[in-house]
């Protein structure tokens, strides 16, 4: 494994109350905060202004489990929810909680392929969808036994015989749910939620998270919440199939702020909700980041009530932080963070003006900085591969010892497959993905700093740099661009602008092609290999 150094492994340190909050199961949690949280307003659907008291959610998710009990839900039964953000996912999600089932998030916009992939992989006993997602998911049933309930949300409409409507789940006696305890798990053992890999490198692996995961992220969220000074009336737009979109809801329901949720991201309803709703704080990822930093859009709203921003989910730039500060002057914080599915989220966050850092270790994580060749523990500003270890790195892949064994070594600790570094006061700094380094001349290339300067143009509105293969080179940095509109660069001109800023290695040697946008996750990270697909199919 090579050599440890100890001095350069970081912990975050304790909690300052127990994570556990006297509860034996990570249901118990939920209903008791929801019980403690009563009558205030915590979810507003931002299209239908439709509002939910935790009262509101405590009752229907109750009620829910209580049909679930009766259809056979139980301990380990998986119930997939594939929708677009609305409230009937966290009812969902809960319900399943308190019974020990296992809430399994689905992207909506997955393809038949992806959708055949993860059913046949995790095998769900009930799935509930959008009528977007009931479109890829209903040729799909035939070949799925193991799915006994489908249930269609967000409409009155049966599509056929087989397909429940969810509003047909609810029984009428409301009383039953007052007293409804849900039984205790062993924290550390029992699986309280699955969300899906991003699947950038490949078909999606199911992370399986436990009650204990899960718990500690609320415990430290709730810690941070109460360093916050203002109402917190969070913007929803993350998607909660996403582990960060999924724990900003949770964060919501138990931490006592409200979150006013929107669908999908449209310019003008983005800028409207934040404007019309007074919302205070916004996580985002990047991608919506440059458009508060560039969009000419942004300045017919009023955004002054925006004093919290949060970003996370694929690398912000310095560049872009910085030009977001300046264009909303009201934002008082940029909170970044630094996370992955397997760790049920963050493992770093950034509250300080130390642009261009993802910040210090946060509380419950150890993280250390290795040589991705040898394994040896690195110093100060030696870049290798961030690893972490503590309870909130996941119990491991569904149904995949290999692919667990490969990321999380025989000590513990999790290799991240990122790279990155910290300086002498401890704040780290993420360079790129190890899979998309670009090797030219010998040099490692890291997309995302030849990304940051492009974006600093003006006329340049998105951008993605991936490897053109080179018989003598090795790989030619080549950049995607997608121009601002009236925009006129040329291929060289985007050549020198990037020359005149980095080192001879960094340049676009392999050349600029021009497109229409650049194929991101929901989360904003860029598919890479969509793009790499791109080239090679040009070169045939």
């Amino acid at each position: 494994m090579g050599g440890n150094n100890e001095q350069y492994v970081f912990y975050g340190g304790d909690l300052e109350e127990p994570i556990e909050a006297g509860c034996g199961s990570l249901g118990e949690l939920f209903i008791k905060r929801l019980k403690e949280n009563g009558d205030g307003v915590v979810f507003t659907d931002g299209v239908t202004d439709e509002r939910f008291t935790y009262a509101d959610v405590l009752e229907r998710s109750v009620r829910l489990a209580n049909r679930f009990h009766r259809l056979g839900i139980k301990k380990d039964t998986v119930v997939a929810v594939m929708c677009e953000n609305r409230i009937e996912l966290p009812i969902i999600t809960l319900a399943a909680t308190y019974l020990r089932a296992v809430p399994l998030l689905l992207n909506p916009a997955y393809t038949a392929t992806e959708l055949s992939h993860v059913l046949k992989l995790t095998q769900p006993r009930a799935i509930f969808a959008s009528p977007l997602a009931m479109a890829t998911l209903q040729p799909l049933l035939k070949t799925f036994p193991s799915v006994k309930l489908t249930v269609l949300l967000g409409t009155t409409v049966r599509p056929n015989a087989h397909v429940t409507l969810f509003r047909e789940l609810f029984d009428r006696n409301r009383a039953q749910f007052i007293t409804f305890t849900p039984q205790p798990v062993r924290l550390r053992e029992q699986v309280g939620l699955m969300v899906l890999s991003s699947g950038t490198t490949g078909l999606p692996k199911a992370v399986q998270l436990t009650h204990h995961n899960v718990m500690c992220v609320l415990a430290y969220m709730r810690e941070s919440a109460r360093q916050i000074p203002f109402e917190q009336i969070a913007l929803g737009l993350l998607p909660f199939f996403h582990v960060y979109g999924y724990m900003m809801l949770l964060q919501a329901l138990i931490n006592a702020r409200q979150i006013v949720s929107l669908p999908k991201f449209e310019p003008t309803l983005f800028l409207s909700t934040i404007q019309k709703y007074r919302v205070t704080t916004a996580t985002l990822a990047p991608p919506l980041m440059v458009f508060l930093a560039k969009h000419p859009l942004v300045d017919q709203y009023d955004l002054s009530s925006l004093l919290l921003l949060g970003c996370g989910a694929a690398p912000l730039s310095k560049e872009v932080e910085l030009a977001v500060l300046k264009r909303l002057p009201s934002v008082l914080t940029i909170l970044v963070g630094y996370g992955l599915s397997e760790s049920s989220l963050g493992v770093m966050t950034r509250t300080s003006d130390v642009h261009g850092s993802v910040g210090k270790v946060n509380k419950l994580s150890w993280v250390k900085v290795v040589d991705v060749k040898t394994g040896r523990t690195l110093g100060p500003n030696q870049v290798g591969e961030i690893c972490v270890k503590g309870p909130l790195v996941m119990k491991g892949y569904l149904k995949n010892e290999a692919e667990t064994r490969a990321i999380i070594d025989r000590d513990g600790w999790l290799h991240s497959g990122d790279t990155g570094y910290f300086d002498e006061d401890e704040n780290f700094y993420i360079v790129d993905r190890i899979k998309d380094l670009i090797k030219y001349k010998g040099f490692q290339v890291a997309p995302a700093e030849v990304e940051a300067v492009l974006l600093t143009n003006p006329q340049i509105k998105d951008a993605a740099v991936v490897g053109l293969p080179d018989v003598s080179a090795g790989q030619l940095p080549l950049a995607f661009v997608v121009l601002q509109p009236g925009a006129s660069l040329t291929e060289a001109d985007v050549q020198r602008y990037v020359a005149e800023r980095l080192s001879k290695q960094k340049q676009l040697h392999g050349g600029v092609r021009f497109v229409h946008e650049i194929p991101k996750t929901a989360s904003g990270k860029i598919l890479r290999r969509e793009l790499t697909n791109l080239l090679a199919k040009s070169k045939l």
